[in-house]
């Protein structure tokens, strides 16, 4: 009786393992470029938006469509601004504020340049270069207009915004390039 319960058992096994190989070579395999994608269920931006709303458009200009080269995603306000705390909602500046003091050209930088390569800016604008390290992006770039003023200027108009910025640092005592305000119109 033994020797039939084990035959009997070792037959339910056998078939089941049989039964589940069948099930899964019966899986389709995803091709290499299905594989894995994951799509957003929700606008990221929902959150700073709720509080934060330039227009009912949102962001603007070339950000509001570009996608993220470090993970082909759409921009998001926290690829940019980083991950607020819950503490945020109660006025804690825990995220990227550009132009503000309490952030250094380095750090407001950086941000610019996780997506911005270097080399690509020094050929468009030679300052790019010479200012990269010494001048906050934001202090001659406008971060979420329709246009970039800077993209609209004359030669003339950007040589006045150089001319208006050393003569300001030459003059201002407490001259801080983190914190330069952000471009004005120019002619």
């Amino acid at each position: 009786m033994s020797v039939l319960r084990s035959l009997l058992t070792a037959g339910v096994l056998a078939s089941g393992l049989l039964w589940s190989l069948s099930g899964i070579a019966a899986m389709p395999t995803p091709q290499e470029s299905e594989r894995w994608t994951v799509t957003q269920q929700r606008n990221p931006d929902a959150a700073c938006q709720d509080c934060h709303k330039p227009d009912t458009e949102g962001m603007h200009g070339k950000h509001a469509s570009a996608v993220n080269p470090n993970n082909k995603l759409p921009v998001t306000c926290t690829n940019c601004h980083g991950q607020p705390s819950p503490l945020h909602r109660e006025g804690v500046k825990d995220v990227m504020r550009f132009n503000e003091p309490m952030y250094g050209v380095e750090q407001q930088n950086s941000v610019c340049m996780s997506c911005h390569l270097p080399e690509k800016l020094q050929k468009a604008f030679w300052p790019h270069d010479v200012h990269v390290t010494k001048v906050a992006c934001a202090s001659c770039h406008s971060l979420h207009p329709k246009q970039d003023t800077m993209e609209t200027l004359s030669e003339k108009g950007r040589i006045k915004i150089c001319v208006d910025c050393h003569s300001d640092r030459r003059t201002n005592p407490n001259f801080n390039p983190a914190a330069v305000p952000l471009l004005k119109e120019h002619p």
